[in-house]
């Protein structure tokens, strides 16, 4: 019987794609929809995933989250969509520090990494509280690069929302302010569920690791931030231990939705399937607040849209 739902964004490559076919393989019981910017290529990873999987339970639907006004569509086409109910949503989907070449903004004016990595993912959320059931659980795909280590030439700040949303620093740096944001955005959901609410859903943010097989994290940047660049994905694995794949990890993504153990692990930061610390900066509750409220100003975020207060 098929009675679960879940939403992956950026589901047609890389480690979105390795997430949807370990939930569609795991249990014939979900329905796997890949919400992509590319109707074309969304259809062509589905019709491969129904073949790998020997699960026909995957939809694509439309979603770029560049544009507030198409996450808004998604949500409203979600909600009649002749689906299973909503369990489960996987933001994975984001920008590399390489950004879109001649794309600065968005049609919205927003700095194109810092909206699609954190705000289409915080309006998309948001939106979507209403329609996930009890038991639900939602994942903000981060990176350890949320807090780099000491020897990568970027170090990561936090001085407000809109400072990065109008921003024109690199690319590399605008790439780790934003996973910190997807961090800061897990914690305070977590908190506002937990306090304002009575639901039983849970939110985690989980770190894939340096995937080389992706092409994602291709170096980006002036030449000591590309050296640094490859420095970091050739020798992680010894130095901090952060080196996977997109098929170890997207297995790891998809325990995350699917695992009975979880039910109850909420407001976690999880490194390639194990509970890890985040850095500091991570937990500060007022930019995290800071950050929340503005991302709610600048989604046009009602009172009618979301669950909270």
């Amino acid at each position: 019987m098929i009675d679960k739902t879940v939403v992956i964004t950026g589901g047609n490559t890389g480690l979105g794609y390795q997430c949807a076919k370990n939930i569609a393989l795991g249990d014939p019981g979900y329905h796997v929809v890949l919400a992509c910017r590319s109707l074309t290529r969304g259809a062509a990873a589905a019709e491969t995933l129904r073949t790998e999987t020997g699960n026909p339970n995957i939809t694509v639907m439309e979603l770029d989250l560049a544009s507030l006004d198409s996450v808004r569509a998604f949500c409203d086409s979600f909600s009649h969509a002749d689906l299973p109910p909503l369990h489960g949503v996987v933001c994975n989907a984001g920008i590399s520090a390489g950004g879109v070449p001649g794309v600065p903004r968005t049609a919205d004016g927003f700095e194109t990494i810092f909206a699609v990595n954190h705000l289409g993912h915080f309006l998309l959320a948001n939106l979507l509280l209403h329609q996930i059931g009890d038991s639900g659980r939602l994942v903000f795909v981060t990176s350890d690069l949320h807090n780099p280590p000491p020897f990568f030439p970027v170090k990561v700040t936090y001085s407000d929302a809109t400072a990065l949303a109008t921003g024109r620093g690199p690319g590399m740096r605008a790439y780790c302010t934003s996973k910190l944001c997807n961090l800061y955005c897990t914690y305070e959901m977590a908190r506002l569920l937990s306090e304002q609410t009575d639901r039983h859903l849970t939110v985690n943010a989980f770190n894939p690791g340096a995937m080389s097989d992706t092409g994602f994290a291709a170096p980006t940047g002036n030449a000591l931030v590309r050296g640094a660049t490859r420095v970091l994905g050739s020798v992680m694995g010894k130095l901090i231990g952060k080196q996977s794949t997109s098929t170890a990890s997207g297995a790891a993504l998809a325990n995350l939705i699917t695992d009975p153990a979880l039910t109850n692990t909420t407001g976690t930061y999880i490194d390639r399937g194990a509970q890890a610390p985040s850095s500091p900066l991570s937990h500060n509750r007022d930019n995290a607040r800071e950050l929340w409220q503005a991302s709610m100003n600048m989604t046009g975020l009602r009172k009618s849209d979301t669950i909270f207060h």
